[in-house]
């Protein structure tokens, strides 16, 4: 029998780099085009797969998100305030008991993207975009359809991570035991991103860690005030031309996740 697919959302954190632009809400409740970030992600998500597990972790103004999750497990974060997403990763780590899908709640997907994304076939990937390079942003290497490395601030990467981790049931565990001698040990800095997880999970376990590339699909995540507009700009409803024939040229995509608070 299949098991079904978890998705773990991470969505506690305080969303600091936004400065007021989020009006005191967490950046998952933004809304773009009526519809707000979670609520996007909860629907695509539920759309391509039925069956889904989903799993939330909520800490900053947890009042205004619950009531926006029904049927989704949640998991508080009470420390929201002074971890970052490796603390409330870790306090969600029973959700990575069966195979399990990690997103970032400030993701915009495309709904092209997120079928295809919660559709594939491999059981392990990572989304990244070729399309984009910025040497200070978090990157992903790959060789020959397989990740080989994922950091910040090294040569020879082939594109920008695109917040989206899955991983097959052998990985997840990897990663929750990976995750949670990091943390035992005292290694918390809210500052930390889930690399060395992501490394332990190809070099020391060596399982294959398929890449999803995302170029040509729109994307966006939203990590500071400009992001709003932008989002809003790119994921607006398509105009219609009733006295055209043409379609309109289609958008060049746009995506960038940086480490840092959930």
């Amino acid at each position: 029998m299949r098991t079904a697919m978890r998705y773990l959302i991470p969505a506690a954190g305080m969303g600091r780099r936004m400065g007021d632009a989020a009006a005191g809400a967490p950046k998952c409740l933004i809304e773009v085009n009526g519809e707000t970030l979670i609520a996007r992600l909860l629907r695509q998500i539920r759309t391509s797969d039925p069956e889904a597990d989903i799993h939330v972790i909520v800490g900053f103004r947890s009042d205004a998100v619950v009531p926006l999750i029904a049927g989704c497990r949640i998991i508080v974060n009470p420390f929201f305030d002074r971890t970052g997403i490796n603390g409330s990763i870790w306090l969600a780590r029973e959700s990575f008991e069966q195979p399990v899908t990690l997103i970032h709640a400030d993701l915009l997907l495309g709904d092209d993207l997120a079928r295809e994304l919660f559709t594939a076939a491999p059981e392990t990937l990572m989304a990244y975009d070729s399309s984009l390079r910025n040497d200070a942003e978090v990157n992903v290497a790959v060789d020959d359809g397989k990740v080989i490395r994922f950091d910040e601030n090294f040569p020879g990467y082939t594109g920008l991570y695109a917040g989206v981790l899955k991983l097959s049931l052998r990985a997840a565990r990897a990663f929750a035991d990976t995750l949670d001698r990091h943390i035992v040990q005292g290694f918390s800095d809210p500052r930390d991103y889930y690399f060395f997880a992501v490394r332990a999970i190809i070099d020391e376990y060596g399982i294959p860690i398929d890449a999803f590339d995302c170029a040509g699909y729109a994307w966006q995540e939203i990590d500071r005030a400009e992001h709003i507009e932008a989002a809003r700009a790119r994921f607006s409803p398509a105009p219609s031309f009733p006295f055209r024939t043409r379609t309109p040229p289609a958008r060049e995509p746009y995506g960038r996740v940086r480490r840092g608070r959930p």
